[in-house]
């Protein structure tokens, strides 16, 4: 790989500028095999299957950066995401933990770059292999609310993908992912999908609106009789582990309430639990990097999101798919969803570029 190219594939060889760098076959070929392999260790748990989809993406941004230039947002926005990782790396922890955390911080912003830099092709890489993964592995398992579908987040990342692809049959597709969504009854997939519709569908047809009222109110009929764990109200279990979360914080040193516990001290705390099994995690990736990187890394954080948003302003579907995943991290451990973030990130990015890019543009 040298500047701007991959392998003698040039940057300016672009089918149209909201299409993006057309790829070739043998490439499109390797990033199913990559993606697969990545897909189908995730059962296999630990880092691998995320190092290995974001170092491929990475590769495939890097690649094609040559003749572009950053505006002033996405320098400031890059040296915000910089001054988080600084905190995280300086900060207490063990080392695999902070390049865990580091790992998936950078999954979002790779995949928005990617998006904006390849364009649409992005979706013939990922797109085919993830629905042959979802296809072969997706199950329903017995809970006390009823059966559920498993796979919430990358049905939710599939359909993430299906609302900016153009090709034929994306809408059934899309479709069949967001009923796979309402089936897996993860109230917060569900609630992140319609952000993501809001951003899809437009608003100013009569037509739209009579469509999306009839269909809404057969769904929610169809639900309230079939799935009825998308009404409860209860917290999993979530609040008494927050709770007590919130008083190690309140209760810890100076030091610690600006800079955290360090990167995996949620897992270490959580790990004594007897609960441990059952619950897995905090589920508030907002609140966890408030414990693990303190006061500091928690503006840097806030910064940052303020920063991506007013980057796609001008695209209202990328601002709803942003929006969307900052909504999944409130109630779960979507940092730890590589796939997901990676699906949501080239959604938008691929969006933002459909819209004009005005972040990233030829020199």
């Amino acid at each position: 790989m040298t500047g701007g190219t991959i392998a003698g594939i040039s940057a300016d060889s672009r089918h149209s500028a909201s299409h993006g760098i057309v790829l070739p076959i043998w490439l499109v070929l390797l990033g199913n095999l990559v993606m697969g392999g990545s897909l189908w260790l995730i059962a296999a748990g630990g880092m691998m299957a995320k190092l290995i989809l974001l170092v491929f993406w990475g590769i495939m941004v890097l690649g094609f950066l040559r003749g572009l230039r950053f505006s002033p947002t996405a320098l400031i926005g890059g040296g915000i995401l910089l001054g988080l990782i600084t905190v995280i790396v300086v900060g207490s922890g063990v080392g695999v933990e902070k390049l865990r955390l580091v790992g998936n911080l950078l999954m979002l912003p790779v995949g928005l770059l990617a998006g904006c830099v390849i364009g649409r092709d992005c979706l013939r890489i990922i797109v085919p292999v993830l629905v042959v993964y979802l296809v072969l592995s997706s199950s329903f398992y017995v809970t006390h609310d009823g059966m559920r579908l498993n796979q919430p987040f990358l049905f939710l990342g599939l359909f993430a993908l299906c609302s900016v692809a153009q090709w034929r049959g994306h809408r059934w597709l899309g479709g069949t992912a967001g009923i796979a969504v309402l089936l897996s009854q993860t109230r917060i997939a569900v609630l992140a999908m319609l952000v993501n519709l809001m951003g899809a569908i437009w608003f100013s047809r009569v037509l739209t609106w009579l469509f999306a009222l009839c269909a809404v109110g057969v769904l929610g009929w169809a639900a309230v009789d079939h799935l009825p764990r998308l009404f409860l109200t209860h917290g999993s279990g979530r609040f008494p582990f927050w709770q007590e979360f919130w008083e190690l914080w309140r209760a810890a040193s100076m030091a610690q309430q600006w800079f955290g516990f360090g990167a995996g001290a949620v897992e270490a705390i959580l790990s004594s639990h007897i609960s441990f099994g059952s619950f897995g995690a905090l589920h508030n990736d907002h609140f966890r990097i408030l414990f693990e990187t303190g006061i500091v890394g928690a503006v840097l954080w806030l910064l940052g999101w303020i920063v991506m948003l007013w980057a796609v302003r001008h695209v209202r579907l990328s601002v709803c798919l942003l929006l969307s995943v900052m909504l999944t991290m409130v109630t779960d451990n979507t940092l730890t969803y590589g796939h997901y973030l990676i699906c949501c990130g080239i959604a938008a990015g691929i969006s933002v570029r459909r819209g004009g890019c005005k972040w990233i543009e030829p020199v």
